[in-house]
């Protein structure tokens, strides 16, 4: 098994796997034109059977600008769940390193599943904790108040996280 960037010709077992959990409900739901648009911001976990690669899982990277991005539509194809295989962890190990290479210094989750977040360092919060998000997606959804949907955040990148602003005057700040 190996994580790598998907390809054209995983669009269609990337959308058949996203439309799997969003027919009940997990995944919020994605057509293969719109995979096919975003191809490059997926990743997938593949298997190879017989020399040809078999997807056992995807994720996507939604960048919100160069230091935020969003971890989507994290999905294990069915047949490939509880085999023992960890798909699920190796896709998040995959896309949180491969944020890292990006230099994003903020990922964020929206999820029914906080728990599975926090195991990678994730802290829950309130959807409005990431405003990016919720002016993106969530204004225009008809669930809005009945939404159960918990945000989690996480650095990546501590580098390049973005320094709180400092309260005072620049004279209380200097050093004598």
């Amino acid at each position: 098994m190996r994580a790598r960037t998907a390809r054209m010709s995983d669009a269609s077992a990337v959308h058949r796997v996203i439309a799997h959990y969003a027919g009940e409900g997990l995944l919020l739901p994605r057509t293969e034109a719109e995979i096919r648009e975003h191809i490059a911001r997926f990743l997938v976990l593949v298997e190879k059977r017989n020399r040809e690669e078999k997807v056992l899982g995807c994720v996507a990277l939604e960048p919100y600008g160069p230091d935020l991005a969003e971890i989507r539509s994290l999905a294990v194809a069915p047949e490939a769940r509880g085999h023992g295989r960890n798909v699920g962890d190796r896709l998040m190990k995959a896309a949180m390193d491969t944020a890292r290479r990006r230099k994003i210094a903020r990922l964020f989750a929206v999820t029914h599943r906080p728990d599975f977040f926090s195991r990678y360092g994730f802290t829950p919060g309130p959807r409005q904790a990431v405003p990016e998000k919720v002016a993106r997606d969530c204004d225009g959804c008809p669930k809005g108040r009945k939404c159960t949907l918990v945000a989690t955040v996480a650095v990546v990148c501590p580098e390049r996280e973005l320094l709180p602003v400092l309260s005072g005057s620049a004279k209380e700040l200097s050093v004598a």
